[in-house]
């Protein structure tokens, strides 16, 4: 055997190997990609939760207010038809 072919079987020999490392490499780098996207998608979550809750609460703030401001007018509108006489003629 020549020094040509023992390096040949070497280099067949190192072969199998490396797909296995790209392989390896390949699902870790998966790995870190879908927890990126599990870590972004955690925080968008979070996010919406947050601008949901805020949403709500402003609008029962403003339902609120509006109630309150519709039961003045009602109550305005009570004293001045009975307490303002209409002219007679």
């Amino acid at each position: 055997m020549s020094t040509n072919d023992a390096s040949a079987a070497e280099t067949s020999n190192l072969s199998p190997s490396a797909p296995a490392t790209n392989k390896t490499q390949s699902t870790d780098a998966q790995g870190q990609f879908t927890e990126a996207v599990d870590d972004l998608i955690d925080q968008l979550q979070h996010k919406f939760d947050t601008v949901s809750r805020e949403m709500f609460g402003k609008f029962d703030d403003m339902a609120r207010r509006l109630d309150d401001l519709e039961a003045s007018l009602s109550v305005a509108a009570d004293v001045g038809t009975t307490s303002t006489p209409t002219p007679a003629k």
